[in-house]
């Protein structure tokens, strides 16, 4: 099992999700202006895995959030102050624009977006290669806002595709976002590292290591609201950088997409691992109710709060670059 002394980010990670010799611009977000949207030349890319590169001064981890466009205002306010990241659901299947104006608004709000791009569910074309030129465009817009951004391909890919589907559309798209402030990584299904780690495996061979910068998982409660299972969601970010360990790979940042918990006391526990986990870029409570998500309110809204509150996490506008 891996320590669990809260060291936050290594200053060697915190190089990594930046990049080497960044002219060193600290303070907030600035509003960005009317060529913001523009696409940007690209710059040269490789397949080889950056390395740890950073996006936050502090080394410590970005607390974010998820909710739907239409209720995001209102669920900000309700939270407070100090969100860092924004989860933002894309599709390359409506253009190479989809939610752009959203990333924009996150970076001009201070916080990282972290944008999981599906193809208008299909796989097939996806392997194809259809998607393959608007993936380039996708690109080269969010790179024309010079700021640092998490990208990943399908989120929780397992029950819609295969592994061998996921790792050969992966090697696809994934080259065309590795360029400028963009780091890419997978957000995987977390309940598969309570007893599926097999099947959690086959979603990332050796190779597409190469190809992520971060490695994420969204987790959740199991059971439900009124009846609570067993399995919670705090667990699974050490079981996963135990896992990242297993493969080589133990200091790689974590992201945690979406988090959710059914009681103040789960989600007060997934705060803590997310700040006492080694290397932990992100994570972003889901606040929204539908499926396993539900609007944090009463006793779990003051548990978020403490965890934004909590010294130990940092903001985008502490970025260098």
């Amino acid at each position: 099992m891996i320590s669990h002394t809260p060291t936050g980010i290594s200053r060697r990670n915190a190089l990594r999700l930046l990049g080497v010799g960044a002219a060193g611009t600290a303070g907030g977000a600035a509003a960005l202006g009317p060529g913001a949207l523009a696409p940007a030349v690209a710059a040269p890319r490789t397949l080889r895995h950056l390395g740890p590169k950073s996006v936050i001064s502090t080394g410590t981890t970005l607390i974010g959030m998820s909710a739907p466009r239409g209720v995001w205002d209102a669920r900000v306010r309700a939270v407070g102050a100090g969100l860092g990241a924004r989860r933002i659901f894309a599709d390359l299947g409506s253009g190479a624009d989809s939610q752009l104006r959203l990333v924009e608004q996150a970076h001009a709000a201070g916080m990282l977006p972290v944008v999981s791009y599906k193809v208008g569910g299909d796989v097939a074309g996806a392997v194809g290669g259809r998607f393959d030129a608007v993936a380039e465009k996708a690109a080269a817009r969010l790179a024309s806002f010079d700021r640092p951004t998490a990208v990943t391909f399908w989120h929780e890919p397992y029950g819609d595709m295969t592994g061998a589907q996921y790792a050969a559309a992966s090697r696809r798209l994934l080259p065309a976002f590795r360029r400028g402030k963009l780091r890419t990584g997978p957000i995987l299904n977390g309940w598969l590292l309570d007893n599926k780690v097999a099947d959690f495996a086959a979603y990332c061979p050796d190779d597409l290591f190469g190809l992520w910068d971060w490695f994420g998982i969204d987790t959740y409660e199991s059971g439900t609201m009124a009846a609570p299972g067993d399995r919670k969601p705090a667990g699974r970010i050490p079981a996963l950088r135990s896992y990242l360990a297993s493969r080589g790979r133990a200091s790689m940042p974590i992201g945690v997409g979406e988090y959710n918990g059914y009681s103040a006391r789960s989600l007060r526990d997934v705060g803590e691992q997310l700040f006492r986990t080694p290397d932990v870029w992100f994570g972003c409570v889901w606040n929204s109710t539908g499926g396993k998500g539900w609007e944090l309110t009463g006793g779990r809204l003051d548990a978020f709060r403490a965890t934004l509150a909590d010294p130990r996490r940092t903001r985008t506008a502490r970025v260098r670059g």
